[in-house]
């Protein structure tokens, strides 16, 4: 979905995966999940494969490399201005 068909109302849920911290890495631990960013859709991965019935599809899914601008670009930006215009709106993070 891009920012063309959003709908001015409803509820949207976008997803930003955030990149193994340090203490993670250091720790050894991998990912457990990919972003599949073209189908808006996260797998969750075991051993480096995907899992049977691990596939979440959202609004819109932000991977590791996701600006901050970005998602507030596409998931807050125009709930932010109607709120300024009047018009009640929240956003969930």
């Amino acid at each position: 979905m891009d920012n063309q068909s959003k709908t001015s109302e409803g509820i949207r849920v976008a997803i930003r995966m955030r990149p193994l911290n340090e203490r993670e890495v250091n720790s050894g631990y991998t990912k457990s999940f990919r972003c599949q960013t073209q189908y808006n859709a996260v797998t969750q991965i075991k051993d480096g494969q995907a899992v049977d019935g691990g596939t979440s599809y959202f609004d819109k899914v932000f991977d590791e490399s996701a600006r901050n601008t970005d998602v507030y670009d596409y998931v807050c930006k125009e709930i932010v201005q109607g709120v300024m215009g009047g018009i009640n709106g929240t956003v969930f993070a």
